[in-house]
């Protein structure tokens, strides 16, 4: 099987002629259609069929595609984890983690690197997915789930769960700077999704207090969530860092008169141990922590300071 073929097959698949990929990937056309054509021989698969101009996937060829691009990232990520043996310098690092946690901090975090750093890209993906992440291309992942016994893990801290107000609403104009459940309850609240951990870490808070919000509205997206309410739709209550002049308030577990705790989100990092790029991993995650301190994330009391544990199952 040749490599370069797979890569000129997927080429075709993504520019969606013969055509348009032969001028992206430099090459004649004749020479591709050959190409693709001892591709179908050597599997003995038909993977386009015509239609008209156009050459479209079979449904053979349609299963054939997440195959392919699983094989040609399985070679990329064995070529870097050589390149990191020979050379000691890892140059890129794929992290897993949930789009909220891409916008919250990953992405701010990554603005604060430097060219000599790892090039980090994320890759989005859910709660529920990250072992399959990390089994399928992704360095490590960032969760506010607990990771999977089995896994190397460093604990990252907490960043609070925040509620957002308009500018001009009556807290941000008293400079209220925390509220207990209770006060927020009242309100129409704008929430992620129970696709959400801190939806669920909501959810508990509130049945503890015996409390519900009065009106609820979900979005999955803390942008969204903060530009509605800088619109005065609501509060918004999301993890992301504020933005569209809207008012941060801290969310106190329990009611008024008995304030508790400020809700905060755990953050893990996690990697399958022995990854030939551990050393990278764990110094990043390390540079990660500080960052989020550096933004009022909280490392829980007792936590290891300067290297992972693994949890062994």
């Amino acid at each position: 099987m040749n490599l370069r073929r797979l890569e000129y097959f997927l080429a075709v698949v993504d520019a969606g002629t013969i055509t348009a990929a032969a001028e992206l990937i430099h090459i004649a056309q004749p020479a591709l259609s050959r190409q693709i054509k001892t591709l179908e021989k050597e599997f003995k698969l038909s993977l386009f069929e015509a239609q008209g101009n156009k050459l479209v996937l079979t449904p053979a060829g349609r299963a054939f595609v997440p195959a392919a691009r699983r094989l040609i990232l399985e070679t990329q990520t064995l070529e870097d984890a050589a390149d990191a043996l020979r050379t000691g310098r890892v140059a890129t690092l794929v992290v897993a983690a949930t789009a909220a946690s891409v916008r919250g901090f990953l992405a701010p975090y990554i603005a604060t690197t430097g060219p000599e750093d790892p090039l980090i890209i994320t890759r989005e993906t859910s709660h529920f997915a990250i072992t399959d992440a990390l089994l399928h291309g992704s360095d490590f992942a960032v969760s506010p789930a607990a990771p999977e016994s089995g896994l190397a893990t460093m604990p990252l801290g907490s960043i609070p769960l925040t509620a957002y107000v308009a500018a001009d609403h009556p807290w941000a104009l008293e400079g209220v700077s925390e509220l207990p459940l209770s006060a927020l309850a009242s309100q129409h609240a704008i929430l992620p999704s129970h696709q959400s951990v801190s939806r669920y870490l909501l959810d508990d808070a509130l049945n503890q207090a015996h409390l519900s919000f009065r009106q609820v509205s979900e979005c999955d997206d803390g942008q969204t969530i903060m530009a509605l309410a800088a619109a005065g739709h609501g509060i918004g209550v999301t993890t992301d860092l504020p933005a569209y002049g809207t008012h941060p308030i801290r969310i106190l577990a329990g009611a008024q008169g008995k304030p508790g705790h400020v809700l905060r989100l755990p953050l893990h990092t996690a990697w399958i141990p022995g990854h030939f790029a551990e050393k990278a991993i764990r110094a990043t995650a390390l540079r990660l922590r500080d960052f989020l301190n550096g933004r009022g994330a909280l490392v829980e009391e007792g936590a290891e300071s300067a290297k992972e544990h693994a949890e062994k199952g």
